[in-house]
């Protein structure tokens, strides 16, 4: 499992945003968020990562 730091998430909904559009990543399983922690996790090589990054920072989020 790979565990990011992402800032800006404030709710729910935006846990619920971030998994639906990174479960839709070929290759990525498992999204969780957690928006209290300011983490999102999941399963997947890390070849994925430069993808899952600019999915987070499309939607508004910060990585790091």
């Amino acid at each position: 499992m790979i565990e990011l730091n992402v800032t800006g998430m404030h709710c729910k909904s935006c846990e619920m945003l971030l998994r639906e559009d990174l479960g839709e990543i070929p290759g990525v399983s498992g999204v969780r968020a957690d928006h209290v922690a300011g983490i999102v996790s999941f399963n997947g090589s890390e070849s994925v990562l430069p993808q899952v990054k600019a999915v987070i920072e499309k939607n508004g989020y910060k990585v790091g």
